[in-house]
Formats: C-alpha cells, structure tokens, sequence
C-alpha cells in the first residue's frame, strides 16, 4: 500500500520533483486507516478512490506547513461522486490540530500543557512553517522588494539577462548605414555588438571592450560592410589594416553621426544603466546616454579592427552575411563605380540571415540559365550530323 500510496501523492502534485516528506507519507497512511475505521462501508465505485482521496486531503492538510507545490486532483472516479467521497472523509476524519486526544485529556488542562499537546499532535514538517506574512506575499503586487535571498538572487539574475548595448549604438548604427547606402545592415551591426559585448546577455567584463566602446563599433562597421561588398563580388574578404579611405569614411561616419544623432528625453533606466563606467562623451551632460562614446582617431580604429579579427569576435553574425547577399540576389551596379579603395557607399540589400534559400538550389539563376543554353547549343550541334542522312532528313516516328 505503501508504493500505491506514494504513487497517489506523487499524481497529486506532479511538479513536486524530490522525495516525499515522510510527514506527508506518515498522515496519508494514518487516514487511509482511520477512514477503513470510520468510513468502511462504502460503494464500490468510491471504495475506488479511497485510498487516492485520502493522499488528496493529506496534502490539503499540510500544504501549508511543508509548502507544498499546487496540487491536481486527477481522481479515477468521476469528478461527482469523488467530490461526495472526498467531503464525506474530510467529515468523519477531522484534522488532529482540532480534535481533542486521548494523550490530552489525561493532561492538566493549563495553557500551557494545552499548547504543548497540541504540538505532540502536529505532524512534523520538513520545513518550518511559513508566517502569514510570507504566505500571502507571493499574491502581492509586491511593491515592498524581496528580503528573502533565493528573491534576491533572482532579481540579479533577471537584472543581467536583460543587459543590452549601450543605448547610442542602434540609433548610430542606422544612421551610419543610412549615410552609406546600407541602411538594412543596422541590424547585422547591432548583432555583432550585442554578440560581444553582452554575450548570453551579460554584459561583458573585459576591461578592452569597456574601455575601446567606441572604436570597437566602428571596427564591427568596418567588418560588416567589407564582408557584405565582398560576397556582392564574390571574392573572399581581405584580411589586414583597412585601407586610407576606407578608415576616413568610418571616422567621418562617426564623427557626422555624434552630431546628427539626438538624445531622447532621458528616463531612468538610460540614466543609469551604465553608471560608474568609463565615459568619453560627458561634454554634453548627457553622459549617461552617450556612456562608451569616444572620438575616433586612426591608430585606435585600426587597432580595434585587428582585435577583433585576433580575438575571433568574427562568428555567425559575420559569416551569414554571405548568405543573406546570395540569396537576396543584390546587384553590383555600383561596384564598377569605386575601386577596391572606395569609401564604404553603396546599396545592399538585407534579408533574414535565417531563411532556407541558397545558391545551390536557385536553378534560375542567370548563371544557370547561361550553362544551360550553353549546353542545349552544343547538344543540338551534336544531334545535326546524326538527323541528316545522305542530305535527307531522317524519318522520326512520332507516334
């Protein structure tokens, strides 16, 4: 009975994952004995669910004291007749905390030896019984912060899973992209930025990225627009320095887009979101909002574009770019127009990096379309000295 008893307990709370208390084990056991006593003549559909009943209003009775997760009745009678068998057993079967024992009435009736049968009587639980104060807490809109330390913990850690880049780099991005041509590329900067530094969504503690904020956007800029000029042209990306111009452009970039891109009204997340940290850009007062920013000279963007080649901050936000130009189908029409020097203009296209079309399964590429009159040119050259005989053509049935 033991096992089947265990078996109920465990059915009523099915997200409660470790052993059962014995207290809980200890009082569904006692029930199912004072219910055969108390209870013996029952029908036969609920004689049934007797022994499932009785685990159900032992959990009742201590959910409370041992904190026990909610509990689902799935009874194996119907939902009628298991709630007249459960009624009827919590009537002849009252609670021990409300019914006077024998162990009590050979006692002196004092307070005091009242109150300490009544604890003889209580089952033991595993843990110690919550106040009503905590009860009612988790029903709480919970203006008043939690004191409790698993609380605590989890206000941390929800606090350093929602870190994010620092709030300038959206708006600089778009606005750099825009200046470029590219403006769907935003999003791949953005990605590269939050890939390192908040990965996993922590905000990272390497004090190079901390203290290079700026120059490492302008590195992830650099890197997102060569590799996507370099899929348009189907060529590998160059590795190295970038050249003279190309580092003009992402310095020009920056510097038009401190100017151009306005602070919003300050809230008090943005305010203090990056409080404490290094801050380049406070000449304004809105040092909060522009945290990280930093002007650009040539030897740190260099700098910063080897680092993060060296340090392979290069992963899939970069390499899908690659898919995302083939697929999409861009044209190089202004490629022709700038040397491998040019400045970083030039309209891209930007899909989602996570759809399913590849080059290999376009059949109607123009590439394909070529190799196939190319092949359909010599086949029917081939055929030519095969249809004709002797100058006449040869008869093709047809049917």
């Amino acid at each position: 009975m033991s096992r089947q008893l265990e078996q109920a307990l465990f059915s009523l709370m099915p997200a409660y994952g470790s052993d059962l208390p014995p207290s809980l084990v200890e009082l569904a056991s006692s029930l199912v004995s004072q219910s055969r006593f108390k209870a013996g003549n029952l029908k036969a559909e609920e004689e049934v669910a007797r022994l499932y009943a009785c685990a159900n209003l032992a959990c009742d009775r201590l959910k409370t004291s041992l904190d026990l997760p909610p509990i689902q009745p799935r009874p194996p009678i119907p939902p009628r007749i298991y709630k007249r068998l459960y009624n009827h057993l919590d009537r002849v079967i009252p609670s021990p905390t409300s019914t006077p024992t024998r162990t009590r009435s050979l006692r002196t009736r004092t307070p005091t030896s009242r109150a300490a049968a009544a604890a003889d009587d209580r089952p033991m639980p595993s843990r110690a019984t919550p106040t009503a104060e905590q009860s009612l807490a988790q029903f709480r809109t919970g203006d008043a912060p939690s004191t409790t330390p698993t609380g605590a913990r989890r206000s941390r850690r929800s606090a350093a899973v929602t870190a994010t880049v620092r709030p300038w780099v959206r708006p600089v991005a778009r606005f750099a992209c825009a200046e470029t041509g590219r403006p769907k590329l935003a999003l791949t900067v953005v990605a590269g930025m939050e890939a390192i530094t908040v990965p996993g969504g922590r905000e990272t503690k390497d004090d190079w990225v901390r203290g290079n904020y700026a120059a490492l956007f302008a590195a992830v800029l650099y890197w997102s627009v060569a590799r996507a000029r370099a899929a348009l042209a189907g060529k590998e990306v160059t590795r190295g320095q970038p050249s003279l111009n190309q580092r003009r452009e992402i310095i020009s970039l920056l510097a038009r887009a401190r100017r151009a891109v306005t602070v919003p009204t300050p809230t008090p997340t943005s305010a203090s979101a990056f409080a404490g940290q290094d801050d380049a850009g406070d000449d304004d007062g809105d040092a909060g909002w522009w945290a990280g920013w930093a002007d650009l000279k040539p030897r740190d963007f260099n700098a910063a574009v080897a680092t993060v080649e060296q340090r392979g901050w290069l992963g899939d936000w970069w390499t899908a770019i690659d898919d995302v130009v083939e697929a999409k189908g861009w044209d190089g029409k202004d490629e022709g127009e700038h040397g491998e020097d040019a400045d970083l203009a030039g309209p891209i296209r930007v899909r989602r990096a996570d759809t399913m079309l590849q080059d290999k399964y376009d059949y109607l590429s123009a590439a394909r379309k070529a190799r196939y009159q190319s092949w359909r040119a010599d086949l029917l050259a081939r055929m030519t000295p095969v249809t004709v005989v002797d100058g006449n053509a040869m008869e093709v049935d047809s049917r």
